[in-house]
């Protein structure tokens, strides 16, 4: 996911591959018959976690909702950073 193989440099992407993985087709056992119909699958998952699976790391927040806030949004995971505060852009 990453041009030096650092999950830290796509930790979004990295975090719903792992969400996907453990939450959907570990215990659901999905199998798809097709290409499309997996494509379709991975759509609603994606759809599911980011405007209705709530998040602790976001207040329990959905990342939707989260994202349209405006202001500081205290982050409540781990972070490489100094500043342990994330600016949302305000939406225009």
């Amino acid at each position: 996911m990453t041009q030096t193989g650092d999950p830290l440099e796509n930790a979004v992407a990295e975090r719903i591959n792992k969400t996907i993985k453990e939450e959907f087709t570990n215990d659901r056992q999905m199998n798809f018959s097709s290409v499309k119909k997996a494509k379709e699958g991975i759509e609603k998952i994606v759809t599911f976690y980011n405007q209705e699976r709530p998040h602790r790391s976001i207040n329990w927040d959905t990342p939707t909702k989260a994202h349209y806030k405006t202001g500081l949004l205290k982050r409540q995971w781990k972070t490489y950073y100094k500043n342990n505060s994330c600016k949302l852009l305000t939406q225009d």
